[in-house]
């Protein structure tokens, strides 16, 4: 997966506290959110202490919607009044909430973005029949350096990251993609996606089925976070969480500080699938979209809460 542009990813890092939010892919290349205005939105959607059910599934109102490409829907964290986004605790980085298409080259394709907040919005998309990801539309913070000094933000600087989510995508035929985290360590050399939701598995199979799965691990049964099977497959720099084949995980609390740290300490071989000491560079999360087999296809992030402590 190629390495995409800094200001559409999405990461938080502060020493105090970090949030999340990421994606995963329907090829092996994509690309990040990007930029165009907006107004924000004015209170988050569900529960931010966050149980696996923690959705309200109202309708959304949007206050900032973009048709643009690479529109995007700024900033929330850095509003006039001051006051942080109340989903994402602990971080003081800005949050957006980007279209980021990236695909295709022709204008066979439109996709339209409602933001009511960074917690809840949606996307109408209409791409082409395909299995190479299109777009990334995401609500994502990109932060590099400590507060205060000009140190990488090591991930052993929290001693806890956790992140509860709610989605709902399209069922209809020939809709290929899915919901994920996309997490950018180490100055953009090691992306970790961990994907939770998918649609369109007979077009385009999953790791389990590919046989690319390097290591199977169970995560969960603690801290409000349920117990779930994860599969683990690789491409180059490129790791990929994701429920085996007939799963999907469209809603729930993922430990994210377990996935990463789990994948520091683990490795096939010859090291770890992570660095000792990884840093974390950037966080998003959003909806990887292939193929809407040219008919408007709805992407809907009901909920999404970020929460990480200090160590």
């Amino acid at each position: 997966m190629t390495k995409r542009s800094r200001p559409g990813m999405t990461v938080v890092a502060a020493i105090t506290a970090a949030v999340i939010a990421a994606v995963v892919g329907c090829s092996a290349s994509h690309s990040t959110a990007a930029s165009s205005g907006g107004t924000p939105a004015s209170s988050p959607v569900g529960n931010a202490a966050g149980s696996s059910n923690a959705v309200s599934f109202t309708p959304i109102v949007a206050t900032c919607s973009s048709s643009d490409p690479q529109g995007q829907c700024p900033p929330y964290g850095s509003q006039p009044t001051g006051k942080p986004y109340p989903g994402i605790v602990g971080t003081t980085g800005q949050i957006t909430v980007g279209n980021n298409v990236f695909g295709p080259k022709s204008n066979s394709y439109s996709q339209t973005l409602h933001v009511a907040n960074p917690g809840h919005w949606d996307v109408v998309a209409n791409y082409p029949v395909g299995t190479s990801v299109r777009s990334y539309p995401n609500t994502g913070q990109t932060q590099n350096w400590i507060t205060g000094t000009s140190l990488p933000a090591k991930l052993s600087s929290w001693s806890s990251m956790f992140s509860t989510y709610s989605v709902t995508v399209p069922t209809q035929t020939g809709t290929v993609g899915e919901a994920a985290y996309d997490l950018w360590l180490d100055d953009w050399h090691n992306e970790v996606m961990i994907q939770t939701d998918f649609v369109g598995d007979s077009l385009r199979p999953r790791c389990d089925v590919l046989k690319d799965v390097i290591a199977t691990h169970i995560f969960g049964g603690t801290d409000g976070v349920p117990v779930r099977t994860w599969n683990l497959c690789q491409f180059g720099s490129e790791i990929i969480w994701q429920p085996p084949t007939g799963k999907n995980y469209s809603s729930g609390k993922v430990n994210v500080m377990a996935m990463l740290t789990w994948l520091e300490k683990h490795g096939h071989g010859h090291g770890d699938y992570l660095p000792a000491q990884p840093t974390l560079t950037a966080i998003s999360f959003g909806f990887e979209i292939c193929s809407t087999a040219g008919r408007n296809a709805t992407f809907e992030l009901n909920s999404l809460y970020f929460t990480a402590k200090a160590a």
